[in-house]
């Protein structure tokens, strides 16, 4: 039960007396719970604070569960999200499948049918993160897509800045020559020092803070203290 408490959840219900008593149990579970009323209250909380897991009902006001899911799905392919319902209906089924979602949950939740999913979601996290470099809290690089993320959403770079941070991210712990960057990213390319630190001053516009740093007559590394 300590995973739980490392992870955040966000539970969206329209039926009041059933959301308050479900968040007196996922409030003691978890690290930190955020409720909403109904699909669209729920996505604006998911917007500010990229919850890890989301359990939603299906049949909401202003947006259903799995329009919801559709939306998050667009750019976020990691949040884990459990949908519930009073009905086992074949369309939503499908839905749920093609959406990759944790779990489909047949309504009253119990802690019967409700802890496998929970459990499941949890698990999953735990793997994940065997499969991430985290650069900051919310900024890391998942070696599962090859991609960088912030905040869960992926940071939109050029094969050239991918391929430079990503190699700087699997040797972080020491300098990447010059000859290495030529090699790797440059391949047949002439790579000329201009050309590089061209490439390195866009980079450093589109990642959360400025990692990259310059070690004179050598290469590059990392450098993840941020300066206060």
């Amino acid at each position: 039960m300590d995973e739980f408490k490392k992870y955040t959840i966000l539970y969206i219900e329209d039926d009041e007396g059933v959301r308050t008593i479900n968040s007196r149990f996922l409030n003691r579970m978890f690290n930190e719970l955020y409720e909403a009323k109904d699909g669209q209250e729920g996505y604006e909380l998911y917007k500010k604070y990229h919850p890890d897991i989301i359990l939603t009902d299906i049949k909401m006001p202003r947006l259903d569960g799995i329009s919801l899911s559709k939306k998050i799905r667009e750019k976020d392919k990691t949040t884990k999200i459990i949908i519930s319902t009073a009905f086992s209906e074949k369309n939503y089924l499908l839905d749920a499948i093609e959406l990759n979602l944790e779990k489909y949950i047949i309504k009253p939740l119990t802690s019967r049918n409700l802890m496998p999913a929970l459990t499941k979601a949890v698990d999953s996290l735990e793997k994940q993160k065997d499969f991430k470099i985290f650069l900051d809290e919310n900024f890391y690089f998942d070696n599962n897509t090859s991609l960088f993320y912030f905040e869960n959403k992926v940071i939109d770079l050029t094969k050239k800045e991918l391929l430079f941070l990503k190699l700087l991210t699997l040797n972080k712990d020491r300098v990447v020559s010059y000859e290495e960057i030529e090699q790797n990213i440059w391949e047949d390319e002439y790579m000329s020092l201009n050309s590089l630190r061209t490439s390195i001053g866009f980079l450093r516009k589109k990642i959360p803070f400025n990692c990259i740093k310059n070690i004179s007559n050598m290469g590059y590394k990392l450098n993840l203290e941020k300066k206060l």
